[in-house]
């Protein structure tokens, strides 16, 4: 389809460019040809009314004749030779036509002529049109190789740019399809035991509920979790839909941080991981309040998720010249080098075992990026395998 589509621009690109092209170096063509007719018009007029000589790239004749056609005076210039007997069939000739000007070939060169009558009888000029044609050859040759040199130049820049240009397009595209195949397989997990688990309900229709609960609740554990993707997929959607629409306000990020922090208090203490907080006073941005707290959910539980047993979590916020940090800390496995990137991908994990056992989906830092994101501001993760990881989130001050 990309294939079909860069072939399509490059065709409209250089459909355009060669009319361009051609009307350009027509204009100049046209312009040229008419501005040499005109000079070589001018020039024989002067001759006509005896003034002075032309310029010495144009070979001329003027004659005069009586009423009978009989000669009275001539003057030539020639850088070529003309034999007498074609010259004089060629002056009977305009001699004989009612037209005052007009072209005429005499042996193998073509003339520009003009004849005016007086007293005596007729005067002719003629003037080489040698020069007009070198001129207008050389200039189709010029025009020719410059615009077939220039054509093929363009040729390869319209492709580099339609593949510059397509490059995002193509990016965006195949992370949509790989987001539609990823969340397609998400929900067929759940859809699979939840089918599974209601064909045995089913099949002991006279059973007690108490005797089936264990596959109910099996059911409304994977119901629980569908709902949970779903939202996710939809949080993204929205985030998607809305990028740079949201309305950022005055916020106080000391207080939303510090207030969602005594939420995870019980299930840090459950867990036994130690919380440590570095939490500056009246910090303020421009940002979104429910957008600024799913932030700080999202990598607080990432946190708590990943920590290893009676391990640490370290929360610190903090001015740094004109932006905001937000550091969040924990001890664990940690992540390799080549991996920091791409965990911001939707639906990426590294470990899918160790997904099955938080019950993620890869969602998370994905939202996270695009709330950030949405903050003009950006995030990055940092890492010592078998030691720590580290998430930091970098917003510009209010």
């Amino acid at each position: 389809m990309f294939d079909k589509l860069k072939k399509k621009f490059v065709l409209i690109n250089m459909t355009l460019l060669t009319t361009v092209f051609v009307a350009i170096f027509g204009t100049i063509f046209a312009i040229t040809y008419t501005n040499i007719v005109n000079e070589m018009n001018g020039e024989m007029e002067v001759l006509l009314r005896g003034g002075h000589k032309p310029k010495p790239y144009y070979d001329y004749i003027i004659a005069e004749y009586d009423r009978n056609k009989n000669v009275l005076n001539t003057f030539t210039r020639f850088n070529t030779k003309i034999d007498n007997n074609n010259l004089k069939e060629s002056v009977v000739q305009i001699l004989n036509n009612k037209s005052r000007s007009g072209k005429i070939e005499i042996g193998d060169t073509k003339y520009s002529y003009t004849k005016e009558d007086t007293p005596m009888g007729s005067k002719i000029v003629l003037l080489n049109r040698t020069y007009l044609q070198n001129t207008v050859t050389q200039l189709l040759k010029s025009f020719l190789l410059v615009g077939c040199i220039s054509l093929i130049a363009l040729l390869f820049i319209s492709f580099y740019l339609t593949n510059k240009a397509l490059k995002p397009i193509k990016e965006t595209f195949e992370k949509q399809k790989q987001f539609i195949a990823d969340a397609s397989h998400e929900l067929k997990t759940p859809l699979t035991i939840i089918k599974t688990n209601t064909s045995l309900v089913l099949s002991n229709p006279n059973d007690a509920v108490k005797n089936q609960s264990k596959w109910i609740n099996y059911i409304n554990s994977q119901c629980d979790r569908m709902s949970e993707l779903v939202n996710e997929m939809l949080s993204l959607a929205k985030l998607d839909v809305e990028e740079n629409k949201i309305e950022l306000q005055s916020i106080n990020i000391s207080k939303i941080v510090q207030s969602i922090m005594l939420g995870f208090d019980a299930i840090i203490y459950e867990n036994g991981i130690e919380l440590e907080e570095n939490i500056s006073n009246d910090i303020f941005i421009n940002g979104d309040t429910e957008g600024i707290k799913k932030l700080f959910n999202i990598l607080m539980d990432n946190a708590i998720k990943h920590s290893n047993k009676s391990g640490k979590i370290t929360v610190d916020l903090f001015k740094d010249k004109n932006k905001v940090k937000l550091i969040v800390k924990n001890t664990g496995e940690g992540i390799e080098p080549e991996y920091l990137e791409k965990i911001f991908e939707r639906f990426y994990r590294i470990d899918t075992s160790r997904v099955r056992e938080t019950g993620g989906y890869g969602l998370g830092l994905s939202i996270a990026k695009s709330i950030v994101a949405q903050h003009k501001g950006k995030i990055y993760a940092k890492s010592n395998v078998g030691k720590d990881t580290t998430f930091i989130v970098e917003l510009p001050l209010q």
